[in-house]
């Protein structure tokens, strides 16, 4: 195995660990932050399902909530901070069928995709804003809080590389 092939797993999870980073700021202690997780989800749950239907599920939601109160009276707040860390995340499957379906659309038209033009349609359309919904105007890259100089992929493209690396290390250098 190359080691380019062993470091892919820690780049793909680099997301995961930004969330568990932000979640430790806002929530320090780790019983309460699990509570307000498993409560989170649970309302998320609850709110993509007919409540009527699952008289369990409002049950459970209830139950968490006297936990969160329990471990921390003041426990609204910090619900507030972790629900919009967590409302930033988008499902792994839901990405990974996004661009499932743009690959599948691409192939259709032509039997085989190179490594370089799959890059270069994950740079298109992660700089490319949302033009509806509640992410419009902002576009992936940015909403992950990745910096970059612009999110036009063309000029991303046209930039030489010593000229984008210099961009990025002053930028890291001034936060």
């Amino acid at each position: 195995m190359r080691a380019a092939d062993r470091s892919h797993p820690q780049r793909t999870l680099n997301h995961l660990d930004w969330v568990h980073a932000q979640l430790d700021q806002v929530v320090a202690e780790p019983l309460l932050r699990e509570a307000l997780v498993r409560l989170w989800s649970l309302r998320d749950t609850l709110a993509h399902i007919h409540s009527q239907q699952h008289p369990r599920l409002v049950q459970l939601v209830v139950i968490e909530q006297v936990v969160c109160q329990r471990l921390c009276p003041e426990w609204q707040s910090a619900y507030e901070r972790v629900a919009q860390i967590l409302g930033r995340v988008v499902r792994a499957s839901s990405a990974v069928e996004c661009i499932n379906s743009v690959v599948r659309m691409h192939q259709a038209r032509h039997r085989h995709v190179s490594q370089g033009l799959l890059d270069l349609k994950r740079l298109y359309w992660n700089c490319r804003a949302f033009r509806q919904g509640k992410r419009q105007g902002t576009c992936p890259y940015a909403l992950l809080g990745l910096k970059l100089p612009t999110y036009d992929w063309w000029e991303l493209l046209q930039m030489e590389y010593e000229e984008l690396a210099q961009k990025l290390s002053t930028q890291e250098v001034a936060a």
